[in-house]
């Protein structure tokens, strides 16, 4: 999918008096002390702050190596691999050619654009949608950041709502909105509940926010029967919350593979001069129930299996683990179908197009 920044606007902190000349196609010696300079002061906030002075005396003690480097992109490179190198964190990555010395606020069109792109994709809805035996089935792509977000979910909660059980999947989904996150998972609870926490870390201090469920949701809320979420290593963060946080409520059931295992975030970009920009995770999700996250080791599943196969098996788990909801002979039928040859019931449509 695309990536979610042509989605979400990016916060940029601005560095003070770092104006920026023209992108440079060689650094200086004295250039390349000042992006140290400002990247090791960079680094306080870092979310681990015992990691974080390892980080910096790992960029202190390359110094020399970086002054020997011109090529600018090959300079970004090399602050990265020796970043990522200490902290074992992904997110932490020092780009080139970046315009962050100020902040810029979205021009209209590009938020017209925006709002349109999201829209094109269905707030990130790929599907939603009844499968045969009465099974609801969401796919998600991405967890939209647009205002609208909420009124997509709470039509794909309608479509789904008289279900036996449910399957959310996220194999493919890249992440997104946090707020979007809460709001989907606030259907499946009757009551608020703490989903976690973000601890953040700024000026030196650490912030902690917690995130409960809403109390109010525009669709049917989905608290009884059971939901079964899809996952694979192409599940990225929000996505992974999602997976997570249902998890640990015991409120789902995970199947497929691992997770990729990125939990740390970031308010945004950081201006190092000369058109060098870093990435520094300043906040984490802590759960409540297990007083940690997900980070470098992904979301296991109840249930692991390969990712193409992760739909007939969740299929398979729902039709065995539901109970009907309506006493119906067409419904009963459909369902003993279902379970007797769950491959065919799953392309039903297209043959009932062809058998017509």
């Amino acid at each position: 999918m695309t990536k979610l920044c042509t989605l979400a606007l990016t916060l940029f902190l601005a560095v003070p008096c770092l104006a920026q000349a023209a992108r440079p196609t060689a650094v200086t010696p004295h250039q390349a002390d000042d992006v140290v300079d400002h990247l090791i002061s960079s680094l306080t906030d870092y979310v681990f702050p015992e990691v974080a002075e390892k980080l910096q005396t790992q960029i202190r003690t390359h110094r020399s190596e970086y002054r020997a480097i011109s090529d600018p992109n090959a300079l970004a490179a090399k602050l990265t691999e020796d970043l990522r190198a200490v902290g074992n964190d992904h997110h932490l990555a020092v780009k080139f050619g970046e315009e962050l010395a100020e902040f810029k606020a979205p021009t209209t069109a590009e938020e017209e654009h925006s709002r349109a792109f999201d829209l094109a994709n269905g707030r990130g809805i790929r599907s939603a949608r009844r499968l045969p035996g009465n099974i609801g089935y969401l796919d998600l792509a991405y967890f939209s950041p647009d205002s609208d977000a909420g009124t997509a979910l709470a039509a794909a909660m309608q479509l789904v709502g008289g279900t036996d059980a449910l399957i959310l999947d996220l194999r493919r989904n890249g992440g997104g909105s946090g707020e979007a996150v809460t709001a989907l998972l606030s259907y499946f609870f009757d009551d608020p509940i703490q989903l976690t926490s973000k601890v953040e870390r700024q000026n030196d201090r650490s912030l902690e926010r917690q995130k409960w469920t809403m109390p109010y949701v525009a669709g049917p809320r989905y608290s009884d029967n059971p939901v079964f979420v899809l996952t694979s290593l192409h599940t990225h963060s929000a996505a992974e919350q999602c997976a997570y946080d249902l998890k640990n409520t015991h409120r789902a059931t995970i199947v497929g593979e691992r997770t990729a295992g990125d939990a740390n975030g970031s308010s945004g970009e950081i201006a190092l001069g000369y058109h060098f920009s870093v990435f520094v995770p300043n906040s984490q999700p802590r759960s409540p129930i297990t007083h940690s996250n997900w980070q470098g080791t992904g979301v296991e599943p109840d249930f692991p299996t390969a990712p193409t196969d992760a739909l007939m098996a969740a299929y398979q788990l729902a039709l065995k683990n539901s109970k009907s909801s309506v006493e119906s002979e067409a419904l009963t039928k459909e369902r003993q179908l279902a379970i007797q040859n769950p491959q065919a019931a799953l392309t039903e449509e297209i043959a009932g197009f062809q058998k017509n």
